[in-house]
């Protein structure tokens, strides 16, 4: 099948597209990341000092430091930052996706571009829904002192956000001790195999079944000082500079 992955320059969604990647070179691949968001305001620095050491963790990523030489496809690391406009769907067009999964991408897509892959749209989403929609799901799940983060694995069919049938959702104790980030990179081991294995059932049959989200949940948005403060008064950490052994246990 052709596939188009969508993803974000950061360091969980560069490790689940190569390990998609890599699961599965049967495919042919076709990589976009979604560019940098301007949001109004300056972050919170706190924020700003998560956002650095993630950024030092895709370099060293891209590098192969951290787990081995990545997936060609990554190595140009080219973008689409308006997947919508008439220039966005034209590439997607000329690409002739049998099947788009997005993983941390970070635009909204709109009915036109949903409908061009013949499989449509799967998205993977790092919290479990319908409870934690949105923006740093992980982070508001352990601020609640949830005893499970994970992913699901959704389909997107239309401009809503995190709303689409859901496939797969996978759960993993949450490890308090462990940063945020640390928690983030370890559910996607799981939430790529869920990929894994839906590509492979619309490879052979074609479909792959949905189920529709229940009534309830919430959208979050990022976090602000006040709910960053509440985090680190409950002994949790957003990074604490160990994260890269998650890429040195099993996944």
């Amino acid at each position: 099948m052709n596939v188009t992955l969508l993803g974000h320059r950061d360091i969980a969604s560069l490790y689940a597209l190569d390990r998609v990647m890599r699961s599965m070179p049967e495919h042919r691949y076709s990589v976009f990341l979604s560019g940098e968001l301007k949001t109004p305001g300056a972050p919170d620095a706190r924020l700003a000092e998560l956002a650095r050491a993630d950024a030092h963790l895709c370099e060293r990523f891209i590098a192969g430091e951290l787990a081995g030489p990545i997936s060609g496809e990554l190595a140009a690391l080219p973008e689409l930052p308006r997947p919508n406009s008439k220039q966005g769907l034209e590439k997607l067009k000329a690409l002739r996706p049998d099947l788009v999964v997005s993983i941390r991408y970070r635009r909204i897509l709109q009915p036109e571009f949903i409908r061009v892959a013949k499989h449509g749209v799967i998205n993977l989403h790092s919290g479990i829904l319908p409870d934690y929609r949105g923006v740093m799901a992980t982070f508001w799940a352990m601020l609640a002192g949830e005893p499970q983060i994970g992913t699901t694995l959704h389909r997107i069919v239309d401009a809503g956000i995190d709303t689409g049938p859901v496939i797969e959702i996978n759960r993993r104790p949450t490890r308090p001790k462990s940063s945020y980030l640390a928690n983030v990179i370890g559910l996607y081991a799981d939430g790529c195999d869920a990929i894994i294995r839906a590509t492979r059932t619309f490879s052979t049959s074609g479909d792959v079944p949905g189920q529709p989200q229940i009534a309830g949940g919430y959208y979050f948005g990022a976090p602000d000082s006040d709910a960053l403060t509440r985090y680190e008064s409950g002994g949790l950490t957003l990074f604490d500079g160990s994260e890269d052994l998650e890429f040195h246990v099993p996944h």
